[in-house]
């Protein structure tokens, strides 16, 4: 009987917990106001969704080619909106489009993207009980960091995920982006093609700056 109670209330910590968690990320935003405002830390600025540029994919590839240029720069900065473009491209590449109605934030070395995915195409045994109440288009935020990849290729590896208001445990992320089509996404990253392969990457809230290989 002592064995039967120990099980049960080890069951009950885990639903307190997972309860708690579901209810820190609903109430994040809160939560760290209220952190700042006890601990006299000034608000930051909020985050900015912008949607992709018209042209903006083309107009980062320009920029893109003049660092493999002879004498050309150690790096340049495209805006939100062209980071914007170049990830609904890649979105776009699926065989069907999952993940559409793109929009970009950055962070200090994070980009966060809001959307609406297909829910058909996502395995039903990803989203548990939350698949009875959701329909056929839900909204999606998805945040994660950018990252230069050995293949050329930047790398967009979402750790954070949410549908509606409902936030995924990260064992599950790499199995929900797969679900977005993209042949080449591996454990929760979307590779994003660049004309040139570049060094490295900086994320800030208001560009992203690329590196020519080998300069930093």
């Amino acid at each position: 009987m002592s064995c039967l109670k120990n099980v049960l209330a080890g069951v009950g910590c885990l639903v307190v917990l997972a309860a708690a968690a579901v209810l820190g990320f609903i109430y994040r935003d809160d939560l760290a106001h209220l952190w700042r405002r006890v601990r006299g830390v000034p608000e930051p600025p909020p985050l900015v969704y912008v949607l992709p540029a018209a042209g903006g994919a083309a107009h980062a590839e320009a920029a893109l080619r003049e660092l493999a240029r002879r004498g050309g720069p150690a790096y340049v900065d495209i805006a939100p909106a062209e980071l914007a473009a170049l990830i609904d491209r890649e979105l776009a590449r699926a065989p069907r489009r999952v993940f559409d109605s793109v929009a970009v934030a950055l962070g200090d070395q994070r980009v966060r993207v809001k959307g609406s995915l297909d829910m058909s195409l996502v395995p039903q045994r990803l989203l548990g009980p939350l698949a009875e109440g959701l329909g056929r288009h839900e909204p999606i935020t998805a945040g994660g960091a950018l990252a230069a990849a050995p293949d050329g290729r930047l790398h967009w590896t979402v750790d954070q995920l949410a549908i509606r208001d409902f936030p995924f445990p990260g064992a599950v992320i790499p199995a929900i982006v797969r679900s977005f089509g993209l042949a080449d996404a591996k454990d929760g990253a979307v590779p994003i093609q660049l004309p040139v392969p570049v060094g490295d990457v900086r994320v800030s809230r208001t560009h992203v700056r690329l590196y020519r290989s080998g300069a930093r």
